[in-house]
């Protein structure tokens, strides 16, 4: 989990070396992001397919190779390092969906919330050690010390994967690619609600996030007249704090209006922006990431538990993919843009814009069912009872399989049965009978 951090770090600091200005800083960064919008789909139906350890495994691996090749690389160019990077965002494709869907049939029901946050928990602890370490790494021996750094991380996390023990799937034929993915659009498209979280996370991703992300270093650059490298590594370090403290608030959280809480959640992102106009004041900066970290990720953490709750557990995967394609997808843009529209508008009119942005999730509020992120579209309302089927009045199941729904409300890592780690031919993997397993109309 630190490689993670670790990684990008070491590739801004070694772009910023031959380009002090930071042009192509947003657009490599955009490679991850390309990478992850292009194979996230494909990522979640073989996340769902296959044994999710071996995925993750996998995926893995091929990091450690594509980080090590550039280790070795003698002075790797900008585009050395955005093949590296784009190659990078394609094994998280895989991995990430995988990893979230694995976590609901590993443990009991009982402990899904408590699970998905120790697992937040645990990766913000791997972030500010990987940004602490990337900072003072770059700082003293310089990108590629880091990025050897990285390498030994991805070993250490794949053969630690070899102690997961996952329950065996049902071993049942699979419908083709395609519609397996109209299998996922289809569980996004019956719930308005959802869909419209999608789409404020990524307008939230493309105008307050990806710019931030690229006018961080080119930002405290000047003012400081000092390595870039500490700067950035320690802000990022001020954000994966936050996240590690908003995880631990996650977990002691039952709201009634789970919604409301993740809509909120992004708010604080706002600061950003304003933190980033001139004259820059460190401590200012620290805790605008700070606060933000711990809103972004409550907001992350009630998304997973509203989305697993509602979901066949056959498709999570793939709506967990959908979910990170399409609120991906604009982002690009907005990370190659930053640079051209802060200097074209100037830095203060651009960053207010993007202060902005952050209130639109009130908007969200306004549609039916995203306050409770409950309800289908011709459901009256879709509230579903302890095992994930309507309760009563509550509208017919739309696939008519109302037995192989997730866990029950209040849990959070996804699905599985009511008393213990989903088996096989317990809906945690496919569904019990393929007939009724055609995409939702």
């Amino acid at each position: 989990m630190a490689s993670d951090h670790v990684f990008p770090i070491a590739v801004v600091t070694a772009l910023l070396a031959g380009d002090p200005d930071g042009s192509a800083v947003g657009v490599v960064l955009a490679g991850r992001l390309v990478a992850l919008v292009a194979f996230a789909v494909f990522g979640g139906v073989w996340a769902d397919r296959l044994p999710r350890k071996s995925v993750m495994a996998v995926s893995q691996c091929v990091l450690l190779l594509i980080v090590a090749a550039v280790a070795l690389w003698p002075s790797p160019a900008p585009a050395v390092l955005g093949t590296a990077v784009f190659l990078a965002g394609g094994t998280e494709a895989f991995f990430r969906p995988a990893f979230q869907a694995c976590l609901a049939s590993v443990l009991p029901t009982g402990l899904h919330r408590t699970g998905v946050g120790l697992t937040s928990a645990s990766w913000r602890i791997g972030a500010v050690t990987g940004s602490v370490v990337g900072a003072l790494t770059v700082t003293v021996l310089g990108p590629r010390a880091a990025l050897w750094f990285a390498v030994a991380g991805f070993a250490a996390s794949a053969l630690l994967l070899r102690r997961v023990h996952e329950p065996p799937a049902a071993h049942e034929l699979r419908l083709p690619v395609s519609v397996e993915i109209r299998e996922g659009v289809a569980e996004v498209s019956r719930r308005p609600w959802m869909a419209v979280v999608i789409s404020v996370t990524a307008l939230h991703q493309t105008f307050i996030v990806a710019p931030a992300q690229v006018l961080l270093p080119v930002t405290t650059a000047s003012p400081y007249r000092s390595p870039l490298d500490g700067m950035y590594g320690l802000t990022l370090a001020a954000l994966s704090l936050g996240g590690l403290i908003g995880a631990v608030a996650a977990m002691r959280l039952s709201p009634r209006r789970p919604g409301l809480v993740a809509m909120a959640g992004l708010l604080p992102y706002g600061l950003v922006p304003l933190a980033l106009m001139e004259p820059i004041v460190p401590g200012w900066v620290f805790a605008c990431y700070l606060l933000a970290g711990i809103g972004l990720e409550i907001s992350a953490i009630e998304w997973i538990i509203g989305m697993l709750r509602t979901v066949r557990s056959d498709r999570q995967a793939r709506v967990a993919s959908l979910e990170w394609m399409a609120a991906l997808s604009m982002s690009p843009f907005g990370l190659a843009l930053a640079v051209p529209l802060s200097e074209s508008l100037g830095p203060d009119l651009f960053l207010t814009v993007s202060a902005a942005t952050a209130l639109l999730p009130l908007l969200a509020l306004l549609v039916p069912g995203l306050p409770l992120f409950d309800g289908e579209r011709g459901s009256g309302g879709g509230r579903r009872g302890p095992g994930g089927e309507p309760a009563p009045g509550g509208g017919p199941d739309p696939d008519g399989e109302a037995g192989v729904r997730s866990g029950s409300g209040g849990s959070s890592g996804g699905s599985g049965s009511e008393s213990g780690p989903a088996g096989p031919g317990s809906g945690n993997r496919t569904s019990r009978n393929r007939r009724d397993a055609s995409p939702a109309s």
